[in-house]
């Protein structure tokens, strides 16, 4: 077995948690449970579409881009549009809307992810039930086999089987057997899957494309050309060869996105590809630019910071604040036992405010 070199800093830092997950959905409860990060945690192949949810008196339900209901609130819980469909919770169980408000797929699983390349993961409601996936017509097109699987990306789908990770295909033929104890989506052609070394990619075939000499304690998805990664020494970016593009340096590391990518020794601030400072240390958390606007935090507030200017481009706090998408961005005012969801465009203006 290969042993690999570890990376030497003096620089103190914790330990990366894996799989790395921002969660964006606006749902009360999770789809699933923290383990089970196929649904809200991965980042979306598709818009969001026309449609948002919001929650009004405690039911859920969706509005348009300019601010008007078209889905009244009846639901318990509801996640975002994604090709088409969008999961809603009636009473314990999920089921799925399309744009029109019809509830075409029906309410029959204990969890239902994002539709991604045609297909969302779905998990029965029956005690020890698998997950399958299903078309955007109800149809089971991949039986109910796994233990958890992720959304689809570039035609294939991590699952797991016998505690093991590996990729099936649309019609649910095993592509890359089950062998590796995480793995992370496809992301330009590689994934990250790690293995009794550490984290390494693999391509489509299921050959390895990067396996550094050094230990890598986590890998994150190939953007822009680049993934940022973890050693002991920090987190740095590789390159698509595998080199160490950016040498591991930072306490926390997000992907790149227009070209920027948010990094933190103490603060958070923003670096281009050459590793060069862009944005100055002075967020206590920072996103990923969309649409040239990335959200940020300063204390206990979130606003946004152009990517052209570089400096705040919208004159409001919010408790929460989410990617642009569309020209719209969820946020939430209020407090953490009681957080109102609404809209903003890019200007800042409400395109829905705030409710729960």
């Amino acid at each position: 077995m290969k042993r690999k070199m570890l990376f030497r800093s003096s620089l103190r830092r914790s330990r990366p948690c894996s799989p790395l997950i921002v969660v964006t959905a606006v749902v009360p409860a999770l789809l699933l449970s923290a383990c089970d990060f196929f649904a809200a945690g991965d980042s979306p192949t598709t818009g969001p579409g026309n449609l948002r949810p919001v929650q009004v008196d405690g039911k859920w339900g969706y509005v348009s881009s300019e601010g008007r209901i078209t889905i009244v609130p009846t639901y318990e819980a509801a996640a975002d549009f994604s090709e088409g469909m969008a999961a809603v919770r009636v009473g314990v169980d999920w089921g799925y809307v399309n744009e029109a408000g019809e509830l075409t797929i029906p309410a029959s699983y204990r969890a239902a992810g994002r539709f991604s390349e045609g297909l969302g993961a779905v998990r029965g409601t029956e005690a020890g039930a698998l997950y399958g996936y299903i078309n955007a017509e109800g149809v089971q097109t991949v039986s109910a086999q796994f233990e958890f699987a992720l959304a689809f990306s570039e035609g294939m789908a991590a699952v797991r089987v016998a505690g093991q990770w590996g990729f099936v295909d649309a019609a649910g033929t095993t592509v890359i057997s089950p062998q590796y104890s995480d793995a992370r989506s496809f992301s330009e052609g590689l994934a990250a899957v790690e293995g009794p070394d550490g984290w390494i990619y693999i391509d489509r075939n299921g050959d390895v494309a990067i396996d550094p000499s050094f230990a890598i304690e986590f890998a994150g998805d190939f953007s822009g050309g680049m993934a940022a990664f973890a050693t002991p020494a920090g987190w740095g970016f590789l390159d698509r060869s595998g080199r160490p593009a950016i040498a591991p340096q930072y306490e926390a590391a997000g992907p790149f996105s227009g070209g920027l990518a948010a990094v933190q020794n103490e603060l958070w601030e923003y670096i281009d590809t050459e590793g060069r400072t862009v944005i100055p240390p002075q967020f206590r958390e920072a996103g990923p630019f969309s649409e040239g606007l990335a959200a940020v935090r300063f204390n206990n507030k979130w606003t946004y910071v152009s990517k052209k200017t570089a400096t705040i481009a919208i004159d409001r706090e919010f408790l929460t604040a989410a990617p642009f998408e569309g020209g719209v961005a969820r946020v939430s005012t209020g407090s953490a036992e009681s957080e109102n969801i609404g809209y903003i465009d890019t200007g800042g203006r409400y395109v829905w405010y705030p409710t729960n």
